[in-house]
């Protein structure tokens, strides 16, 4: 992983999307499939940009979660492809049960 200092960001971003997709295996996903979660966290995204390098794999397997989660809804209804209701309801339940994982711990204050 590149050194904190030169990371920004939309490459935290891009390996949050990359995550989603790990969770999602081989299904495809529809153009703005995603928007709700960067919606969601675009906010926070920021923020995590100088403690990626310690804090990344929380928010790495959440992201990872959602994919898993989003795959599974639209495979119950019988769909190839993960679309945007999916997104919002895998985002849903992955708030539910660990409300920002981008967000402010309230642990560590960061």
């Amino acid at each position: 992983m590149p050194e904190p200092s030169s990371l920004d960001a939309m490459d935290v971003t891009l390996q949050l999307a990359a995550a989603f997709g790990q969770g999602t295996g081989t299904m495809m996903l529809e153009a703005g499939a995603l928007r709700p979660a960067y919606n969601a966290y675009v906010d926070h995204i920021a923020r995590a940009v100088p403690f990626w390098a310690t804090d990344a794999l929380t928010s790495i397997s959440v992201m990872r979660a959602m994919g898993a989660y989003a795959a599974h809804l639209a495979l119950s209804q019988h769909r190839f492809v993960i679309s945007r209701a999916d997104v919002e309801s895998a985002l849903t339940v992955v708030t539910t049960v660990h409300a920002a994982p981008l967000g402010t711990c309230p642990i560590t204050g960061r």
